[in-house]
């Protein structure tokens, strides 16, 4: 009688631990995302004009002409950035889109300054702390 409990209550843990197992992969999905910030995706923005240092670059320059990009409601983005092509998952935290790379698994963010439906302003730092401003509109 005692092994058939302890068998029974051992079951009863796997069962519940395969429950919570499969109830955590559900959870995890798409950033939840406000009206404003559904206004930035589905959305193929490309850099109009770049500010590093307090200088302005309208249009940019060559290492930013072709810099866009694309987030999608799902948590995926594309973009390029300073010519170099990017893809992967992105969620949102405060001001805050923080991106993965599916490749590299390289983490970057950026720090949203203003989003608007015609115009997104976004602010990037790299691994030496230098900040981009990017300022984009839909093409």
């Amino acid at each position: 009688m005692k092994k058939t409990a302890f068998l029974f209550s051992v079951a009863f843990v796997l069962n519940i631990a395969t429950l919570a197992a499969q109830k955590s992969v559900a959870i995890a999905g798409p950033p939840r995302l406000s009206a404003a910030d559904m206004l930035m995706c589905n959305v193929d923005w490309h850099v109009i004009s770049v500010e590093e240092w307090a200088i302005v670059t309208k249009p940019p320059g060559e290492k930013n002409k072709n810099d866009m990009l694309h987030l999608n409601a799902n948590g995926t983005y594309t973009a390029i950035l300073f010519g170099n092509s990017k893809s992967g998952s992105w969620t949102k935290s405060g001001q805050y889109i923080n991106c993965v790379d599916e490749a590299t698994k390289e983490k970057f963010s950026y720090k949203v300054i203003s989003v608007e439906e015609k115009k997104l302003k976004l602010d990037y730092r790299d691994p030496d702390e230098t900040h981009s401003i990017f300022e984009m509109e839909p093409k």
